[in-house]
């Protein structure tokens, strides 16, 4: 049902209009969950975002989502291709062509779409990374569960300045108050550059180091409407998790092995070139390709 009662006063109900867009992703999605019953038009919303510098979404992304729980489900159960597609529910959007196709370029090591990694960490603490669990809905067609951990992550644009790309992911999965109230903490490095690109799927990601300042350090700093109970945990500890099989994202704990080996490359004082990565998934997938379909 159309929620008709907005919020009274033009600030008021632009923080709701701003909030509305970082809950459900895109200016399209918040009209039609209000039945097309806003007092705004489209080009007045888009107007608003830019005032309020919020960094558009890259795209309507759900079925890049959703091709990535289909393969990690895929490298999980190691059954073929067809006999899990035919699995699928009638709300399963993404075509067996795309899936198909997306294998291949895994298999042969493509990448088409881009994406951005932020591995976080606490003042004067290298070793510990900021984590938050996903709110994202459970499937259980493709074993995901609700919470899955991971670090900070989004779609990107291959357009996209390195700030406006890291920008996005703070205001989505790190800082989503702080952005809706105009404070966003300034965290974001200068001339950032990524310590390694990590392909999961057919997506590059760049992956960042950012170091917080010491006033960013309490618990209640964090929020999002993508990920919640966000908290600093170990390296060693995360990548245990992963071996006892805990429900990481796709690339996670990839991801920080490749932070741990940027950390020993930083002690031994060797200044390197962004380094080159495969997620874990994306050798399952190659390696099992032939049994897959």
């Amino acid at each position: 049902m159309a929620d008709k009662t907005f919020p009274r006063g033009e600030k008021a109900f632009n923080k709701w209009l701003v909030r509305q867009y970082l809950q459900y992703g895109s200016v399209d999605d918040v009209f039609r969950r209000h039945k097309y019953g806003l007092p705004i038009s489209e080009a007045s919303y888009y107007r608003l975002l830019d005032k309020w510098e919020i960094v558009k979404a890259a795209g309507p992304n759900s079925k890049l989502s959703e091709s990535l729980e289909f393969f990690h489900h895929l490298a999980e159960t190691n059954i073929p291709f067809e006999r899990l597609y035919e699995k699928m529910p009638p709300s399963f959007r993404t075509s067996a062509a795309t899936l198909y196709r997306v294998l291949s370029y895994i298999k042969e090591g493509v990448t088409r779409r881009v994406g951005t990694g932020l591995v976080i960490t606490p003042y004067e603490n290298d070793k510990k990374v900021l984590i938050g669990e996903d709110r994202s809905t459970p499937r259980v067609e493709l074993g995901k569960p609700f919470g899955s951990l991971s670090i900070p992550v989004g779609f990107s644009k291959k357009r996209d300045l390195r700030e406006t790309a890291i920008l996005r992911v703070l205001q989505q999965e790190v800082f989503t108050e702080q952005a809706i109230e105009k404070k966003m903490p300034k965290v974001i490095p200068e001339r950032p550059k990524p310590f390694m690109f990590l392909d999961i799927a057919d997506i590059r990601v760049e992956v960042f180091h950012i170091k917080l300042p010491r006033k960013y350090q309490g618990k209640d700093i964090f929020s999002s409407y993508k990920l919640f109970n966000h908290r600093f945990i170990s390296i060693d500890k995360i990548l245990s998790l992963d071996k006892e099989k805990v429900k990481l994202r796709a690339g996670v704990a990839s991801g920080i092995e490749g932070y741990r080996k940027y950390l020993e490359l930083k002690r031994r004082n060797i200044s390197a070139d962004p380094f080159y990565s495969r997620s874990e998934l994306n050798y399952r997938l190659s390696f099992n390709f032939k049994k897959t379909i």
